[in-house]
């Protein structure tokens, strides 16, 4: 990672920020995501400002990569544990395409998983991929996630399918 980037958690003042990395998001990668960009813009802003609100229980973290008050990263972590199954859901996972290739990716993902594992006691980590998305399989694949082959099927046009993926935590 580069020294012009930054990496904290995401709190309710970034809001704007998030906002605008989101909106770019869908417009640079549409098919990656299930929401769309029309579906995104629409949301009216106490939306995003609860998005952005930490959540009080601990069951969820988003961190972002900064650049000043730009974010143009992000990844959040959802814990998604039932008896018997500690597992934490990574979505949302993004990097600007101006600043890839820089490790900020495998940053965000770092704190993720570290988050999962000291934070939620999670053992798992898990993913969806959408089909055609070679580069981020590849990218979790390098970092340790492997196939579940469970698939499903997006409905948002156009039609596509994901694959989900997990990795086991090291604790």
């Amino acid at each position: 990672m580069d020294g012009a980037h930054t990496i904290r958690r995401v709190t309710t003042a970034d809001w704007r920020a998030i906002k605008a990395l989101r909106l770019d998001m869908l417009e640079d990668s549409p098919l990656a995501f299930i929401t769309t960009y029309d579906e995104a813009a629409a949301h009216p802003d106490s939306v995003w400002i609860e998005r952005c609100t930490p959540d009080p229980k601990g069951e969820s973290v988003a961190f972002a990569v900064f650049a000043g008050e730009r974010a143009v990263g992000m990844a959040v972590g959802l814990d998604k544990s039932r008896p018997g199954r500690h597992v934490v859901a990574v979505v949302s996972v993004y990097v600007a395409s101006a600043v890839r290739r820089r490790g900020l990716a495998g940053a965000l993902m770092d704190r993720v998983e570290d988050w999962a594992a000291r934070e939620r006691a999670a053992t798992t980590t898990s993913l969806w991929v959408v089909d055609g998305n070679d580069v981020a399989r590849r990218f979790y694949e390098q970092r340790g996630y492997r196939s579940t082959f469970d698939r499903q099927k997006i409905r948002t046009p156009p039609v596509r399918w994901e694959t989900r993926m997990e990795k086991q935590l090291r604790r």
